[in-house]
C-alpha cells in the first residue's frame, strides 16, 4: 500500500504546537501528531491533487487511541459534510487499517459559462463523472487516559494485491540494534536497542501484467519511501505477519523462467 497524501492536503482542527500536522510526515513513527481534542478531532484531506486520482485504502499508524475510540471516515466530493458517505473503521491496537471499493478522486464538476461549479436551487453541486476528493476523519476517544490524541502517520492511497502471492515461501526474522561488547574474561557490556521484524518474499512465476506492476511498485518508492505490506490481506490474527509499516530493503531482480514468465524476491525491513 502506498500512501498519496502531502503536507498541504491536510487541516486539522486543533494541533498541540510542539506536535504540528508535518510530524505526520516523517518516515519514523515516533514523530506524532497531538492533539487535545480527545472527544472531537477532526481531520479533513483533500485529495484533488492525488497523482493516482484512485483511493481504496485508509490506515492510522503510532497511535494512542483506545479501544473505545470511535473512528469515522467521512466522504464528499465538496468540503461540507452534511449528510455524505462514510465508512466506520474499527479500532486496531497497532495499525488500524481499511480497505474499500476503489473511489475516484478526479470527480468532473459541471460549469457555467462564467467559469463557476454549476449548482441546483438546492445548492448541490452537479458532477459529470462521480468521485469523492474529499475525506474527513473524526475520532471521539473522550475516555483516553493520556488526556490527548496522538497519531504517527495517517494513510490514504491505494494497494497492490500481488498474484500469485508467497503465502507459502516467506522468511519471518526478528532482529535487534542491541550494542554489545566482552571484555577480557567474557565480562559482558550492553545498550539495549530495539527489535524490528525482517520479511523475505519468494514468488512464483508471474504474468507480465504482475512484473510491469511489481516494477512501477519499485520505482515509485525505491528504498527511500515506506508502504504497508500484508501478507495476508485482511486476517489480522497472525502475529507473525500483522500489517506491518515498513521499507523494501534492496534491489529488485526479476529471473526469467520460460515464455516471459519471471520469479522475482524482496526483502521488506520493519520501520519504527
Amino acid at each position: 500500500m502506498i500512501d498519496e497524501l502531502e503536507v498541504s492536503d491536510i487541516t486539522v482542527n486543533s494541533v498541540i504546537s510542539d506536535y504540528p500536522i508535518l510530524n505526520l510526515f516523517d518516515e519514523r513513527l515516533s514523530t506524532k501528531l497531538r492533539s487535545s481534542a480527545v472527544s472531537a478531532l477532526t481531520i479533513t484531506i483533500d485529495a484533488r491533487d492525488f497523482v493516482d486520482e484512485q483511493i481504496n485504502t485508509f490506515a492510522i499508524l503510532g497511535h494512542n487511541l483506545t479501544s473505545s475510540a470511535s473512528i469515522i471516515l467521512d466522504m464528499n466530493i465538496v468540503d461540507s459534510w452534511p449528510g455524505v458517505t462514510s465508512q466506520t473503521i474499527i479500532w486496531n491496537e497497532d495499525t488500524i487499517l481499511k480497505y474499500f471499493t476503489t473511489i475516484d478522486t478526479d470527480a468532473d464538476f459541471l460549469l457555467c459559462e462564467t467559469g463557476d461549479t454549476l449548482i441546483t436551487e438546492s445548492g448541490d453541486t452537479i458532477v459529470s463523472e462521480y468521485g469523492y476528493c474529499y475525506f474527513q476523519i473524526r475520532i471521539n476517544d473522550a475516555s483516553n487516559p493520556d488526556g490527548y490524541i496522538e497519531i504517527g502517520r495517517i494513510w490514504l492511497g491505494t494497494y497492490l494485491q500481488v498474484d500469485p502471492s508467497s503465502l507459502l515461501d516467506f522468511t519471518v526474522t526478528y532482529k535487534n540494534d542491541d550494542v554489545v561488547v566482552f571484555g577480557k574474561g567474557r565480562q559482558k557490556f550492553a545498550t539495549k536497542g530495539v527489535t524490528w521484524r525482517e520479511f523475505n518474499f519468494s514468488f512464483p512465476e508471474s504474468s507480465h501484467t504482475m512484473v510491469s506492476a511489481i516494477k512501477t511498485m519499485y520505482e515509485t518508492v525505491g528504498n527511500h519511501s515506506s508502504v504497508i505490506f500484508c501478507n495476508f490481506d485482511d486476517l489480522t490474527d497472525y502475529a507473525l505477519v500483522l500489517p506491518c509499516y515498513c521499507s523494501i530493503d534492496g534491489e529488485l531482480a526479476f529471473q526469467h523462467s520460460e515464455r516471459m514468465r519471471f520469479r522475482y524476491s524482496l526483502r521488506f525491513v520493519e520501520n519504527k
